[in-house]
């Protein structure tokens, strides 16, 4: 379920920040169009503290302006004028002629705030009395708004909690509809779990997604059904097997043994004997590999001492007649004496004999191998090592492929198999263990099995 919750998590995060990500791009657009209408509205334009600093009062007590003054008024379509006490003006530049020369106390209370006949103005104190400037009609847009300290107040904390639930409401949407989706695909991604396990699988025909259930269902039970027959064949074909096998031993083995035959005839018989003893190892592989593959091999789970496993294995060796151009060389640490697993004995023996047994084969000339237990970070490890013709990169790949088969190293026989690696792989990984595989041409051939502490 792990992965299932971690899918839709993401989609949950993801949509959240894509809510962010939206936010952000209007504000992003909010303040773009601020800074476009600012730029657009920058222009230049005349001072009314210009103006004032413009007008300056003579010796003789009469308002007087700057030469450039006129000049600037007019590049900036703009006029100025002073209102004494009682409204009079008593100086002017660029005046309009619709406008009066007289005004009175509720005339300058108006256009102070406002405008003075659809003129923009605006009024700073002089020394003389009142200045005015005023600039062309339609140029400034001028409002004048008084609200109450709790009305603002109130408007801005309602524009905060709008926005607020606003978001939440979004977040709570998007996690519903989540919850819907996944009501929806939880069923078909633990249904393409269990199939990819090679479980039977049986998903509810019904809903929006029915039709992909009943596709899943229908592949779930095709693949079981091959997989079933697969498994039931080769269990047949090991069992059809063994009996004429065993006769054909038998008679190979007492030809092999009558002294009576001459030696050519013994030495055929016994060629016989080693290749259907090769085939009934093969035909064992098999089917236990098929057994792993479908859990149908229960692990009969016992502690397993690592070092001890490894040494009985290479005694059973050494006891049983190895050949003379073969010797093996069995090595522990002494960190790794008291590393045990909780493992099928039997099963990782069959390994380790597998992984020997590799070696002899695919060096008929002979070969020492060195089998050997230690312990690092990664855990305890048993390598098998030896000294023989190895293989090529490409036989290597091959080797550490997950394939159902595996290209032979063995050139002179070219046959298919690699049953071998392909069980010691398999039955490593039911003891959560892993298998690495290095080699080289005539630089020899290592497998470590790493069995985590």
């Amino acid at each position: 379920m792990k992965p299932i919750e971690h899918f839709f998590r993401k989609y949950f995060l993801s949509m959240v920040g894509i809510i962010i990500l939206f936010l952000f791009l209007n504000a992003a657009l909010f303040f773009s169009v601020l800074l476009w209408a600012k730029k657009s509205s920058d222009g230049s334009e005349i001072s009314i503290h210009e103006v004032r600093n413009s007008i300056t009062v003579d010796a003789a007590g009469n308002l007087v302006s700057t030469d450039v003054l006129n000049d600037r008024l007019k590049e900036y379509h703009s006029w100025a004028m002073l209102l004494d006490d009682t409204g009079a003006v008593i100086w002017e530049a660029c005046l309009p002629e619709d406008l009066p020369r007289q005004y009175t106390p509720i005339d300058v209370a108006k256009f102070s705030r406002w405008y003075l006949r659809d003129y923009p103005v605006f009024v700073l104190e002089h020394p003389a009395g009142l200045l005015v400037v005023g600039t062309a009609k339609n140029s400034f847009v001028k409002y004048y708004s008084t609200y109450k300290e709790p009305y603002i107040r109130i408007i801005l904390t309602g524009f905060t909690v709008m926005i607020a639930v606003n978001l939440i409401a979004v977040v709570l949407l998007i996690w519903w509809n989540m919850r819907r989706v996944e009501k929806a695909v939880t069923p078909i991604l633990r249904g393409i779990e269990t199939v990819s396990s090679g479980k039977t699988v049986s998903l509810p025909e019904k809903g929006e997604l029915a039709e992909i259930n009943r596709q899943l269902n229908k592949a779930g039970a095709f693949i079981t059904k091959k997989d079933n027959a697969r498994a039931e064949w080769i269990s047949g074909i090991s069992h059809d097997v063994r009996t004429p096998l065993s006769v054909m031993l038998g008679f190979a083995g007492q030809l092999e043994d009558n002294q009576a035959l001459p030696t050519p005839a013994r030495e055929q018989a016994a060629c016989i004997r080693r290749q259907g003893e090769k085939l009934r190892r093969l035909i064992s592989d098999l089917n236990l590999t098929s057994r792993l593959e479908y859990s149908m091999q229960p692990l009969r789970l016992e502690k397993v001492y690592l070092v001890e496993l490894a040494r009985q294995v290479a005694c059973e060796f050494l006891d049983g007649g190895l050949q003379e151009p073969y010797t093996i060389v069995f090595c522990a640490d002494r960190q790794s004496e008291p590393a045990s697993i909780q493992g099928d004995e039997a099963l990782l023996k069959r390994a380790l004999r597998n992984l020997i047994q590799n070696s002899i084969i695919h060096n008929p000339k002979g070969c020492q191998i060195d089998l050997s237990v230690t312990h690092g970070q990664a855990g305890t490890m048993i390598a098998v090592i030896d000294d023989g013709v190895g293989v090529s990169a490409a036989q290597l790949k091959a080797l550490t492929a997950s394939a159902s088969h595996i290209e032979s190293t063995d050139e002179k026989l070219n046959l298919r198999h690699g049953l071998g690696i392909l069980l010691v792989r398999q039955i490593i990984g039911a003891h959560n263990g892993t298998m690495h595989i290095e080699s080289e041409p005539q630089k020899g051939f290592k497998t470590t099995l790493i069995f985590p502490s």
